[in-house]
Parts: C-alpha cells; structure tokens; sequence
C-alpha cells in the first residue's frame, strides 16, 4: 500500500476514467440525483475529518469504497452531462423538423475535393410558425464556389439544408465515422447548395480563438510569401502551425507507413520544442526569485499563445497542460514525481471534457510518457557513449524505442500496421522537426525585413525536402512497414500484458513478472491459432456498399477473388476506406482483381461465365444493363441475384424467370430506384437486401 500513497493523483483518476467509461458504454441518460452524491460526499467528509481518529486503522477500506464510489458517479455524471444529445434543445431532435437552420462558424473552413466543409454550432431553427432556439455541432458540405472560401470562424450565417443522420459503418470492418463524430458531440451533417445560405452578421465567438486562428492565417500567408509551397508548405504548415488540411493522402500514407505520422501532428515533442526554445531565451531570469516567476508566466503564456495559435487542438492541449504543471512544479521547487503530473493533467482534461478520453490520440500520448518514463534510464544506462553526437544519437534512439514498445498493441489495434524501420525513421525525423520548428520562427520572427526572412526560407525548404525525400525513401523500402495486422480487443489487452510484464522484467528483475508474460503469450498463441484456422477455412462473398460503385469479395480461406467495375478497381483510397479492413480482419493474403464486366474467368473453386457466376455451391447471377433474360416455364436456380449499375427491370421479370433467394441491390443503383424496386419487392413477398441501407 505504500507504493500506491507516492501516487495519489493516479489512485483518483482510475476510478474517475471507470465512471466515464462506464457512461460511454451505457450511453444513456442515466442522471445521477444530486442526493446521492451529496450523501456520499457528506459520509466521507465526517469519516475523514471527525471519526477518523475513533475508526479503528482496519476499516479504512470505508474511506476508500466512499472515495472510489464517488469517483465513478462523478466520472458518470460529468459524462452525462457533457453528452449533447441528452439536451432537450439539441439539434439532433429538431433536424427533420425545418431545412431553414441560423448556425454559427466554430472552425475555420476547410477544402475538399468536392467541397467546403465546416464545423458549425446550431443557434436557432425556422419552420412556418416560429423560430426556436437549439444547440448541438453539426457538420455541413457547401457547394464549391468563390464566396464559401471567404466564410470566417464565428460568422452567422442563415442557411437553407435538410440536415441527416450521420450513417453507421455500411460495410464489415469500416471505420466508424458515426461513432467518431457523436465522440464530439456531432451527430448531423448536411449540404449547401450555392445561393442557399447568407452571412448574418460577422464575428461574434470566442475573441480569443478568432485571434489565435487570424495569426495562424497570417504565418501561412508569409510562408507562401517566401515561396514555400508544395508539398513544403504542406508539412510546415502541420509541423509549425497546426494545420493540416494541404497533406495529401500520399504524403499521409509515407509519413504513416514510415513511423513519423506523430511529427505531422502538432504535440507533446512540439510544445516540448518550444518550451526548450522558450527556457533558452528566457535563462537570463534565472538569477533572483521575482525574475524567476516572471520567467514562469512568460513561459505559461507564450506555450498557451502557441496552442491558441494552433487551434487548441486535443494533442496541444495535453502538452500545454503537462508543461504548465512541470513548470510550476519546479519554480514551487518540489521534485514532483512524473506520474502524478501525467495523472493530474489528464484529470484537469477529463473533467473539461470526458470524451477526450475515446481520441487515439489522447490514449497514444499518455501511454508514449510513461512508457518512456519507465524505461528510458534503465535502457540508456545499458549503453553511454563517450562521443557527444553518439550520446544524442542514442538518446533519441531510446525515447523511440520506449515509446514505441509502450505504445504498439494500441497502434496495432487502432492502425494494422507497425512501421519496421521507425527507429531510422525517428533518427532523421526528430532532428529534422527541431530544425524545422527553430527555421519557421526564424522566417516569421524575420518576414519584416524580406532579404533574411528569404534566406532562411530556403534553409527550411532544404530541411522538409530533406526529410520527404527521407521518408518517402524509407517507405518505399522492402518490408519498412508490416500490414495487414488485425487483433481484437482482448488481445490487444493481452498484448499490453505482455509488454508491460516485458517493462517490469527488465526494470524490476523480479521472475514473477516472467511468469505473468508467459502466461500471456500462452494464451495469445491460443487466441491467434484460433483465429488462423477459422480464417483459413472462410468461405464468404460480400457484397460492399461504396456509393455509385459495384464491389464484391468472394473469400476462399486467405485468397480474395475481388469483382468490381471501372470506378472503383484503382481507387486506392476507397478501398482502403471501405474494404481492406475487412480483409485484413478476415486475415486475406491475396487479392485478385477481376473487372466485373469480364466475360470469362476460370479459377479453382470460381467460375464467371459472363454474367454467371459459381463460387463453390453458391450461384449468383448479375442483373446489369447489358443482361438479358426472359420469362421461362423452368426457372433457372440461383442463390442470389445482384442488381447492379441501375438496369431497367421490374422485380416481376426476374421471378419469371429465376428461382432466387435473396434479391441483392447493391450500392451502383440510385436510391430512387432502389426505393421503387424495395415497394415491388414487399408487393410480391420478395427476400431482398440493400446494401446501401
């Protein structure tokens, strides 16, 4: 019990993240009465302050079960009451009732490729009786046109949409668009048509914000002033700034593959830079007590103008809070320990915003700290170079190494793939984002006097060319990153056990901690064995939802036969979106591309023989535009037949012509018609499936 009284920040916040989670799950709007939370606080309040010298030492378990429950109920609560479509006056309940709705900018507009998308705040709805007010994001698509781009954070605007539930997953294995948006309290989304929406009236939120986002619009304009563009300005606008909206999925993909995703995500190694920047410049205070405070406000304010410049982004807020607690810990002069800073930041967090804890990013974060926190002197002690640029080179490689180790079974679960070659990756990446950092203040810091701020302009071009051409090199290398890795919950737990038992092994050298590894790897062997024999003997066909595209799999064990049409059969990032996590979690290892329109195609186990198709037992056939049938008195039998690419049919044809079980739409046919083929179908007692639904 001793070692747990070292942590008091950490004892309070496990059961705090209980409630909230436990809130997450229920989802419903369960409200705690105040009574009872009021009694629980009132129970310990007398135990800790009045009967605590009259209890004897054995019952303290009391205190602990009173401060534990009241935890859980106020980590319920609390998420309760930041969950918005609880509200009675949410935008969520009143979406269908107008397509007339007053919202107001809450984030800076952002290009698509097809649109304009911005995050607005819901102020009032318009029907033919009244105006209401109401609450809730939502988030809306307007039509490309020069006027939208001008739209600015906190403008009112009037406009004319029918607002729609954001769709689940359509597909096996999709991400959940749904699930992320409703994290963030959105749950509508909506498109504007040119000439259907009108400013109301100019800036009227947060004046803070505006000001953090017109200074980050006026450091991007004098980047491209100094003739940084491209795939340049893409990266030093996510490194430097925050914003990310020019990288391309190219780009992504490398940054990802390559195991440097992280320095494109303005973070905890950012505001870190910035703080060591910061605290160089600022050590002439260090000198007398006055000075010294005044340094810690300096260093307060310009780490949180910085996060306000970059948006007050999730990431930059994590790391602003961690080094606002480091540094007045250490001006109060107290050796704070690390974990209790971590615990008391990440409680501050989660009391602002419960579902802070549902980001990837907050998970990654905190475990990456401790995982360092544990492992770096006990990896670097391994080995301590003489040389001082060998020192640094091994500094940097065990941070990567700690939080890399720390963090891999969440990666995995979250991302399928481990980048291979991130420890040379991270030695090129780190040291180039430092310098990066250091060369963009240098061009803004210098942009009044153009001839320097040019000149340091093109040193930061040569660095972020440098380290595209690095991490495109790396990516591009044979086995750089391993894909294709899909686990489940329970193993990525049982991944964490095992490192975690790993960490303690080698830290504590306790042989406890190697039984409790083998234990894990046990049954992780069982679980994975498990899953490679059921994967193996899979025979599945899926008929995919991807909007305006035909796509099926027909699944053989670990072999794909992939069936789709022109649209889609080299769309990469569709693909990606809507199919190959499925795959991956159906542990395929081949995929054989096949245009649907070809006529014959003759493999083990499959056969097409233009529009039909045999696939082991099962027998499909095709209704597209190109096929013809006609009514029989003997019916052809097939399984199931797919309609696909808007064919002009009715449903009374086909059962005059097959015996079917199931009827099929997939998702290449409008909706209308798919809606009209749906009345024909319950008419005539048809089993059919849409997979757009």
């Amino acid at each position: 019990m001793k070692f747990w009284h070292q942590y008091p920040f950490v004892r309070l916040i496990i059961p705090f993240i209980a409630g909230i989670f436990a809130a997450i799950v229920i989802d419903l709007p369960v409200f705690i009465p105040l009574w009872i939370l009021t009694g629980i606080l009132i129970v310990l309040i007398f135990q800790v302050f009045i009967f605590s010298k009259r209890i004897s030492y054995k019952f303290r378990w009391i205190t602990g079960i009173a401060v534990n429950t009241l935890l859980i109920l106020f980590g319920f609560e609390i998420t309760v009451m930041n969950t918005p479509k609880f509200e009675n006056q949410n935008i969520s309940k009143v979406a269908d009732k107008s397509n007339v709705f007053i919202i107001q900018v809450s984030e800076p507009v952002s290009e698509k490729p097809n649109s304009y998308k911005v995050i607005a705040k819901a102020l009032e709805f318009k029907d033919s009786l009244c105006r209401r007010k109401i609450t809730g994001k939502l988030i809306l698509y307007f039509e490309k046109d020069s006027l939208v781009r001008k739209i600015g954070y906190g403008e009112i605007l009037i406009i004319q949409s029918y607002l729609n539930e954001v769709n689940a997953p359509q597909n096996p294995g999709e991400f959940n668009y749904k699930k992320y948006l409703s994290n963030r309290g959105i749950y509508n989304q909506g498109f504007v048509k040119s000439g259907e929406w009108q400013v109301i009236d100019k800036n009227t939120a947060n004046s803070l914000k505006a000001l953090g986002i017109s200074l980050r619009t006026k450091f991007l304009k004098i980047l491209e002033e100094n003739n940084i563009k491209g795939k340049e300005f893409a990266v030093v606008s996510a490194i430097l700034l925050g914003y990310d909206d020019k990288l391309d999925s190219e780009q992504l993909r490398e940054f990802s593959g390559a195991g440097a995703m992280h320095i494109l995500c303005v973070s905890g190694l950012h505001v870190g830079i910035i703080y060591l920047i910061l605290n160089s410049l600022l050590s002439f205070l260090n000198k007398k007590r006055w000075t010294r405070f005044i340094k810690v406000v300096l260093l307060l304010l310009l780490i949180w103008v910085y996060a306000l410049i970059t948006g007050f982004s999730p990431s930059v807020l994590r790391a602003s809070t961690m080094f606002s607690f480091i540094i007045v810990g250490r001006t109060m002069k107290r050796k704070a320990n690390i974990y209790n800073i971590l615990a008391a930041s990440a409680f501050l967090l989660l009391v602002i915003n419960p579902y802070i804890l549902t980001e990837v990013g907050f998970q990654l974060s905190y475990i990456a700290v401790i995982g360092i926190v544990m492992m770096y002197k006990p990896v670097y002690n391994l080995f301590i170079p003489d040389n001082w640029l060998l020192r640094k080179i091994w500094q940097m490689t065990v941070v990567s190494i700690a939080a890399t180790f720390a963090t891999f079974p969440l990666s995995l679960f979250y991302f399928h793939q481990f980048p291979s070659l991130f420890l040379v990756t991270n030695l090129i990446a780190i040291p180039s984002s430092m310098l990066i950092i250091y060369a963009g203040i240098l061009v803004l810091l210098t942009s009044p006097v153009p001839l320097v701020s040019v000149f340091f302009a093109k040193i930061l071009s040569g660095i972020i060319w440098f380290l595209n051409f690095s991490v495109s090199s790396i990516e591009g290398l044979p086995f750089s990153t391993i894909r294709g890795i899909s686990i489940h919950s329970v193993e990525m737990i049982l991944i964490f056990g095992l490192t975690i038992s790993l960490m303690l092994l080698f830290i504590q050298k306790r042989k406890s901690f190697l039984f409790y590894a083998f234990a894990c790897s046990i049954i992780l062997m069982f679980f994975f064995s498990y899953k490679s024999f059921k994967n193996q003997n899979r025979r599945r066909i899926v008929v995919y939802s991807i909007n305006k595209a035909s796509a099926i799999d027909l699944i053989d064990g670990k072999e794909d036969f992939f069936l789709t049409d022109s649209l889609l059969i080299n769309d990469i990032d569709k693909i990606a979106y809507h199919i190959q996590n499925n795959r991956w979690k159906s542990g395929i290892k081949n995929v054989v591309k096949f245009h649907i329109d070809n006529k014959q195609i003759i493999k083990q186990n499959f056969y097409k023989n233009k529009n039909f198709i045999q696939f082991y037992d099962k027998r499909l056939v095709i209704i597209n535009p190109e096929f013809r049938f006609y009514p029989t008195q003997n019916k052809m039998k097939v399984d199931y037949l797919i309609v696909s690419q808007n064919p002009d049919i009715k449903i009374a044809e086909l059962t005059e012509s097959f015996d079917f079980e199931q009827l099929i739409f997939d998702s290449s046919n409008p909706y209308w018609k798919i809606n009209k083929w749906i009345e024909e179908c319950s008419k005539t007692g048809v089993e059919y499936y849409d997979v757009k639904q």
